[in-house]
């Protein structure tokens, strides 16, 4: 039987490396953490959660999508403002 594939619209993160070699990471989503409805079960949830949770502590700099994902990350992984900046970012980007 073949597996159905989820349908998985974008990433709640991407991680890559700027011009100067610092590593970055943009946070999209974070609505797993707070909303108990989400279609994660909750091995996903965990499973995410300390997956983002090593993401965001090695990084250099952390780009929100929005006001609400910044204070989520301060929240959620204890990351300090200044390491937070918020970008909106368009939806269709990949």
């Amino acid at each position: 039987m073949a597996r159905q594939r989820r349908h998985n619209s974008q990433k709640p993160t991407k991680i890559y490396k700027d011009e100067s070699g610092n590593r970055v990471v943009e946070v999209r989503d974070l609505s797993f953490l707070s909303d108990r409805s989400h279609r994660y079960n909750w091995l996903q949830r965990h499973f995410h959660h300390h997956r983002l949770r090593i993401k965001v502590k090695k990084a250099n700099t952390i780009i929100a999508a929005s006001d609400k994902v910044a204070t989520d990350i301060h929240r959620f992984y204890f990351i300090p403002y200044d390491r937070i900046s918020v970008k909106p970012l368009p939806q269709n980007q990949e």
